[in-house]
């Protein structure tokens, strides 16, 4: 199995898009939290309140981005085998394919493991330079990087799973992008629209956002609770990971 590791690793790093895929969370992250720290120091100029939850807006963002941008590498290098035919030289020099699948999806999911501690450490050390000591880390603050690293490997394996189940990088890198940021919604507002006002509690990214805020949001009553939401969104990942799983174990290769 660790030879199999080593082989997965090396795909990924020989490969340029593993750290261009890396550059936008973390630009995006610093940007957010840049501004969330502005908003947050002239807030308190003002009103002289407790202003933390105004500055963590801009990790929430960096990391909401982190969860997309890792969904997308997962989908892409799960996928990018199949486009280019080399998944058959790593099932025939195996024993199994589903030790070529663990690996993969084990070193896909770390790398976006990565993804999402690297956007968080910066997005922390942004807010912490640019509050000028209005913001400290707190309980709270680590219970949210936490629940958000956890989401960002779920959304990893969402993404290998639909990497694996389309047996390309484009569709499922298509249908994140199109649905995480605002596919959902639209699915949402006509739903909502239709009388179905509980599908909050059951779509992928409204509960991203349950588990993001640990708990936070189970006053709010449009959103799953606690243990609810990352039960959820787990029963997501393992589903969309179990039928790309099953589709590549019965897939014909050349």
């Amino acid at each position: 199995m660790t030879t199999v590791l080593t082989s997965e690793i090396r795909k990924v790093t020989t490969l340029k898009f593993w750290w261009a895929l890396a550059l936008p969370p973390v630009f995006v992250g610093i940007c957010a939290s840049a501004i969330s720290s502005a908003v947050a120091t002239g807030a308190d100029e003002i009103t002289n309140g407790d202003v933390d939850e105004i500055v963590v807006v801009g990790l929430f963002v960096a990391l909401g981005f982190a969860m997309l941008f890792a969904a997308v590498f997962s989908a892409v290098n799960t996928g990018t085998e199949f486009r280019h035919d080399t998944i058959t030289t790593s099932f025939l020099t195996t024993s199994g394919r589903d030790r070529v699948i663990g690996a993969k999806v084990l070193v896909t999911a770390l790398f976006a493991l990565g993804y999402g501690l690297v956007v968080s450490i910066c997005s922390i050390v942004c807010l912490l330079l640019f509050t000028a000591g209005t913001f400290s880390l707190t309980g709270d603050t680590m219970a949210y990087v936490a629940a958000g690293l956890f989401a960002v490997v779920l959304w990893s394996l969402i993404g290998s799973g639909l990497g694996l189940l389309f047996g390309s990088p484009t569709w499922p890198s298509i249908v994140i992008v199109a649905w995480f940021p605002v596919g959902e919604l639209i699915t949402l507002g006509i739903l909502s629209g239709l009388g179905f006002e509980g599908a909050w509690n059951i779509t992928p990214a409204s509960l991203t956002m349950s588990v993001t805020a640990a708990g936070n949001l189970d006053d709010a009553g449009a959103f799953a609770t606690w243990p609810w939401a990352p039960i959820g969104l787990t029963v997501w990942a393992a589903s969309a990971l179990a039928a790309g799983w099953l589709r590549t174990r019965e897939r014909d290769i050349n």
